[in-house]
């Protein structure tokens, strides 16, 4: 071998001196982009030539090479954002997303995502997020991966109220007292009104009385304004249903439960004002007390509620993106699906903080939040890039430092040839 070789061997070192700086000029430019993975390169030896044979202790190198630049996928601090939309993976996964055009999938660690102006859930560069779909209730998840679209102007239908719970406590030291719907007030003892609503999700207002008629007996009486009734009178109240509670001597109730709220009276149904009869609605009392307190109410629920329109959008801890309606309600409308790869670091870097699956890699993995070892997703939270700036700086120095001995290598191999051209 002659002596004009080492200038290829240093040359190589300059090479790859020269990539592995580039690469650590890449790692500081995205020292803030989100979800950036620093790199590092990995250099390996090149054989040359064996001097006598194939004897291995009579080989000499030609130099080095780049072996390879792996991606380091340690997670990076999550930063608040207070973005509803925005996302991060604490531990393993990554997003999924879908070019539009192509159909091709992608993997990210940057879940800064939004709603686009078709209602899809999209990254920055307009690539579908991908997600398990529920169906139209919010309740059953559809295991079939999907671009997950938001309908911000979607309508969800009114509830008719068919329940109503209400706890209380009635005050043991009242007097009895004889109901008279003609005087509400001086006939009863406690009243609490409520709205239920029927199959248009128009409320009604129901005021409920309740009087006490013997020792461990009180009597209710739920009525209606006619104003609210066809053929009513406005001002004049009309029955909508009674019943009676009992408790024992310990004040609990004795009562089974749940009964019937609206009782039809003697002369037909109830019609309200809009032409629908009332709905066959019950009150379940259970958890009613009577104590020697002043008697109030604890608890007052009813499952019905009106039309409503989107109003908002979250992501639960679950992952599940939850709208919100302006009749109170919240429904799941999908959940977001995070992947996993036998082989991260055969993952090929595709930019924009995006990644693209290959033969080295294996095929992705796909889960949900927290199942199968998979992270769990922080809301408002943005994943930064795991670049630590005083590592690269030493990197630097270090990598530096090779680069000027490989040129002194250059520039003695020179120096030889020199001398061996004057000889004389």
């Amino acid at each position: 071998m002659s002596v004009t070789s080492s200038f290829y061997s240093g040359l190589s070192g300059l090479d790859t001196h020269a990539t592995a700086m580039r690469v650590i000029g890449d790692n500081i430019a995205n020292l803030h982009t989100t979800g950036f993975k620093n790199s590092t390169v990995h250099f390996a030896d090149v054989l040359g030539v064996s001097l006598t044979g194939v004897s291995g202790g009579n080989q000499t190198g030609a130099g080095v090479r780049v072996s390879s630049v792996d991606a380091n996928f340690i997670q990076g601090s999550l930063m608040t954002t207070d973005v509803a939309t925005d996302v991060a993976v604490n531990g393993k996964g990554f997003f999924v997303v879908q070019d539009p055009l192509t159909e091709e999938m992608f993997y990210t660690r940057a879940g800064h995502f939004q709603v686009d102006n078709r209602g899809y859930f999209v990254n920055t560069q307009g690539y579908r997020v991908q997600g398990y779909l529920y169906d139209p209730t919010g309740s059953n998840l559809i295991e079939s991966l999907s671009a997950i679209q938001i309908n911000q102007n979607s309508m969800i239908p009114p509830r008719v109220s068919s329940l109503v719970n209400m706890v209380l406590n009635l005050d043991a030291s009242e007097s009895a007292l004889t109901w008279d719907i003609n005087n509400p007030a001086g006939t009863s003892h406690f009243s609490t009104a409520l709205n239920i609503y029927d199959s248009l999700g128009q409320s009604h207002q129901i005021r409920v009385y309740f009087t006490k008629t013997d020792a461990q007996t009180w009597e209710w009486n739920s009525v209606i304004d006619g104003a609210d009734v066809q053929g009513g009178t406005p001002g004049t109240l009309v029955s909508y249903g009674t019943g009676t509670v009992t408790f024992d001597s310990n004040g609990q109730l004795s009562t089974g439960m749940p009964m019937n709220f609206y009782v039809r009276p003697s002369s037909g149904d109830i019609v309200f004002a809009n032409g629908l009869t009332a709905p066959a609605t019950e009150v379940d009392f259970t958890g009613t007390s009577q104590y020697g307190s002043p008697s109030a109410i604890q608890v007052l629920v009813q499952d019905g509620y009106a039309a409503g329109t989107v109003s908002g959008v979250s992501i639960d801890d679950e992952g599940n993106i939850v709208a919100s309606y302006t009749n109170g309600t919240r429904r799941r409308i999908a959940c977001l699906a995070l992947a996993d790869f036998p082989n991260l670091n055969g993952l090929a870097r595709k930019g924009g903080n995006l990644f693209h699956a290959t033969t080295t890699s294996g095929d992705p993995l796909y889960n949900r939040s927290g199942v199968g070892g998979m992270g769990t997703i922080c809301s408002s939270m943005l994943e930064e890039s795991n670049v630590d700036m005083a590592a690269e700086f030493i990197k630097m120095i270090i990598i530096q430092r090779g680069y000027q001995a490989n040129t002194k290598v250059i520039t003695t191999t020179d120096e030889m040839l020199a001398q061996l051209i004057n000889i004389r």
